[in-house]
């Protein structure tokens, strides 16, 4: 994320171009682009700290799944916003982060064993308020990422409740 908005910034080339729009050949690059890209400093950063955060967590805790939950929330997300959302140039990393932590307060619940609980709990506590970002109150964020995000990271964490971590 800091790479390519670094390379815009110093070339002052607008990337961001390549976000996701929804059912346009030109917006299907988006579906890998659109995590990389960000509007401004103040959108990279309230990515960043998430990401960093629920990245760690997710792959201290879940090594063995958690380049596959990863890979699920990053590329499911941008699937359905591509299919599903408004027409709009959606880009940013907030669908990942929704998916990360959306997987990381749902796998607890459904594993019931105290360390994903005790993981859910944690995320739930700082993280949970996000999940009003699913609501459509700002026609300049895409509400539509942070609710695919969600549910991706909600049946992902279904699907693997009995993998062996």
């Amino acid at each position: 994320m800091w790479l390519v908005f670094s390379v815009e910034f110093m070339l002052g080339v607008p990337l961001s171009n390549f976000g996701l729009q929804p059912r346009t050949m030109m917006g299907l690059i988006g579906i890998f682009s659109a995590p990389l890209l960000h509007g401004g400093i103040v959108h990279i950063l309230s990515n960043t700290f998430p990401m960093l955060f629920l990245g760690m967590v997710l792959f201290y805790s879940y090594h063995r799944i958690a380049n596959k939950v990863f890979l699920r929330c990053y590329f499911f997300t941008n699937i359905l916003v591509w299919i599903f959302a408004r027409p709009a140039n959606h880009i940013g990393a907030s669908g990942l982060v929704y998916g990360l932590a959306s997987f990381l307060i749902f796998y607890g619940f459904f594993r019931k064993d105290f360390k994903s609980l005790f993981i859910s709990l944690i995320v739930l506590v700082l993280y949970g308020s996000i999940f009003y970002g699913v609501l459509p109150l700002n026609n300049y964020i895409s509400w539509e990422s942070h609710l695919a995000g969600a549910v991706v990271g909600f049946f992902t964490a279904r699907q693997y409740k009995k993998v062996k971590v």
